[in-house]
């Protein structure tokens, strides 16, 4: 099933945890959560059950909406991860999918005049 990206939840939290002094943030999505380094580095999954320390206005992408920018079914998108190195890495992989930074994305996103990765090359039409 895909992620609903409005689903994904991103909190700091400003005490030191999990070994980060300088806090870190959680990304939670139905019932998993996963804590990182403040910024979104250094994923590990977490046990967490405290209220919120401060709501974040973090945008993500998921592998729908970023192959919808490419104009490319969901399915091809590992082939743009494997074949471009400079292809963001995932801030996380939930059980239903990885996500993205928003801002990554739209840093490394092609030109929207861009022409789009083919599917498969198209016969002229028979006339």
């Amino acid at each position: 099933m895909p992620i609903n990206p409005k689903l994904v939840h991103v909190l700091a939290l400003d005490d030191p945890v999990e070994g980060r002094a300088d806090g870190a943030w959680v990304f939670q999505y139905h019932g998993e959560s996963f804590v990182t380094d403040p910024g979104g580095a250094n994923p590990a999954p977490f046990a967490w059950n405290d209220p919120a320390h401060r709501v974040l206005d973090f945008a993500v992408k998921t592998r729908e909406e970023i192959a919808g920018v490419l104009r490319i079914n969901p399915a091809k998108l590992g082939l743009v991860v494997r074949g471009d190195p400079t292809f963001p890495a995932p801030i996380v992989t939930f059980r239903d999918g990885p996500v993205w930074s928003a801002d990554a994305i739209e840093a490394w996103a092609p030109t929207p005049t861009s022409t789009p990765v083919p599917a498969r090359d198209r016969s002229p039409s028979r006339g």
